[in-house]
């Protein structure tokens, strides 16, 4: 069997990393249309679609993700070979793809603990927000919000939060004040993404209908939905992670309903052997959560 030549599949393993032709590109050092180019010669070799392309970004196909998968596994074992040849350690660099807001309100204030303990450790946060790609992404770990369901991956529940309306004081006031449920007609809700946004069931657990609140923003990145809700932009459905907002008077619990469903989980390749770094971390993660 003839196998396909390296540098296309060093190209298509860009692609479909950063699923963008552009990015593939910058990393590689070359133009957009010589990534374009490799991809189609690839596709029109195997005799199949590789990617799903629309006017705005691609996406894998079925059999593109498998090839992605199998080119990643690959990768990852010559670059492991090579470091043992070339006698490089293979590094105590610990890869995690967070969100900002885990990694500023959880992790920051907690991470000393865990260079401590090792000290020869060094951690690389990768921003991510809930990307549905993770199995083919360069890194250890991830941490995500959701039901624990995504693809290619080992997800392991880590910390559940119970989510809460939160608003600026100053929609507390005014001709339209938030003083039960029904006076959201009036307000922003800032929503998560539909597939894990939980303000429908906050408003049936407060008795009304999700229909009649059709002002809805949504914003994928809960910094940015947090910072809206700050500025008065709108009311979002936060956790106990806005502690110190709550306790400056910066954001108000203008009602008594919480709801729940969803939770952070640490996801990990499920094709790639665990590091020992990063089992390191995992297993810190929960004895910090536990304690």
């Amino acid at each position: 069997m003839r196998l396909p030549s390296l540098r296309a599949l060093q190209v298509f393993d860009a692609a479909a990393r950063h699923s963008s032709f552009t990015r593939a590109a910058e990393e590689l050092g070359v133009t957009q249309g010589a990534v374009s180019t490799q991809v189609a010669r690839l596709e029109r070799e195997l005799r199949t679609e590789l990617f799903v392309r629309t006017t705005r970004h691609v996406k894998l196909s079925e059999e593109g993700l498998a090839l992605a998968r199998a080119c990643r596994r690959a990768f990852e074992l010559i670059g492991r070979e090579v470091a043992s040849i070339t006698q490089e350690p293979d590094g105590k660099v610990l890869t995690i793809a967070v969100s900002t807001y885990i990694a500023t309100r959880w992790l920051s204030p907690r991470l000393a603990d865990f260079l401590g303990r090792h000290p020869e450790a060094a951690v690389r946060f990768q921003h991510s927000v809930n990307a549905d790609d993770f199995e083919i992404g360069d890194v250890d770990l991830a941490i995500r919000w959701g039901d624990g369901n995504w693809r290619g991956c080992i997800a392991e529940p880590w910390l559940t939060l119970t989510k809460r309306a939160m608003c600026s004081p100053t929609l507390l006031q005014g001709p339209h004040a938030l003083r039960r449920p029904a006076d959201l007609a009036h307000h922003t809700l800032l929503r998560d993404v539909p597939a894990i946004d939980l303000w429908d069931r906050w408003l049936a657990l407060a008795g009304y209908d999700a229909e009649p609140w059709p002002n809805s923003v949504v914003l994928a990145d809960p910094v940015v939905r947090v910072q809206a809700a700050i500025d008065g932009q709108g009311v979002v459905l936060a956790d106990d992670l806005v502690g110190q907002e709550l306790e400056a008077g910066r954001l108000v619990e203008p009602f008594d309903v919480a709801v729940s469903g969803y939770g952070f989980h640490i996801l990990r390749p499920a094709d790639v052997a665990e590091r020992e770094i990063a089992r390191q971390f995992r297993r810190w993660l929960h004895s910090k959560v536990r304690a």
